[in-house]
């Protein structure tokens, strides 16, 4: 049986934040919640308008939707455009090919088929149930969910693909900042046994908020030497290394769920490794 054996485990995550802290409370764990990230809508729904009416004019063969939200915006700016029920009529000619549960709910919601659900909800998912599709030349419609998507991004475009990116939504810092702050001296002073980021935006953010409190320089040294950081994806793990960051944990799925486990295991690990050094 897995345990987090006690350690206080720090989350940064907004939207999933209260289903991460009951699972790390069920493995033993002490969530620590503060996140760094809000979900608005993009000013300029310009380019999101244009995919749109690609896509009602049947030139797009391919639509991944990544998110609940995402989904029900794109449905909501086709209605507000009068371009609900074309949108609708051309999904119907289309493969497609839904994230996890919280998109497929939404669709089903419109009455929209969907004809592929990655057994992963990750990006990596999506390229390996997309293998075999013959995508050259075709055009790939990608629902963004608040920053970009650069692997599965260029995953499709390596199998020739045409992408067109859909952004409906980007981050912004949450309303109160009070619990990133909090976190900010709680890393840097030792409090927290570990932090896990599951968005690049998450990073930036609470980098930034620890520059505006004069701390960058130490909470960097916090993270690289005295907090185990733990990460899902490489778009994390890059901005990390931009900081000159290196995570200790970070799981082979990159799911939520993932990550605890994989905390979890390697806190076993070290545990381990202390009973042999005695």
């Amino acid at each position: 049986m897995r345990s987090l054996r006690g350690k206080t485990i720090a989350i940064t995550e907004a939207r999933r934040a209260s289903e991460l802290a009951s699972l790390i409370a069920k493995l033993g764990g002490v969530p620590y919640s503060a996140p760094a990230v809000r979900e608005v809508p993009r000013g300029d729904p310009g380019p999101a308008l244009e995919v749109l009416a690609r896509i009602c004019r049947g030139e797009i063969a391919v639509i991944v939707f990544l998110t609940g939200v995402g989904t029900r915006a794109f449905f909501g700016l086709a209605g507000e455009a009068g371009r609900r029920e074309a949108l609708l009529g051309a999904l119907q000619g289309m493969i497609v090919v839904a994230r996890g549960p919280k998109p497929i709910a939404a669709l089903r919601e419109a009455g929209v088929r969907i004809d592929l659900v990655p057994k992963e909800p990750t990006s990596e998912g999506l390229l390996r149930e997309l293998t075999g599709r013959e995508l050259g030349g075709k055009g790939v419609a990608v629902q963004l969910y608040g920053e970009e998507n650069p692997f599965l991004v260029e995953g499709l475009r390596g199998r020739g693909a045409t992408v067109l990116e859909i952004p409906l939504y980007e981050w912004a810092f949450p309303e109160d900042q009070g619990p990133l702050i909090r976190l900010v001296h709680d890393l840097i002073d030792g409090r927290i046994d570990v932090v896990a980021f599951t968005s690049s935006p998450q990073i930036r953010h609470l980098f930034a908020v620890a520059e505006r409190l004069g701390l960058r320089e130490p909470l960097a040294l916090a993270l690289r030497d005295g907090v185990t950081v733990a990460v899902v994806g490489p778009v994390c793990e890059a901005a990390l290394a931009e900081r000159g960051i290196v995570p200790r944990i970070q799981p082979e799925k990159g799911t939520m769920g993932a990550l605890v486990h994989a905390i979890a295991d390697h806190l076993a690990g070290a545990e381990e490794a202390r009973g042999r050094a005695v």
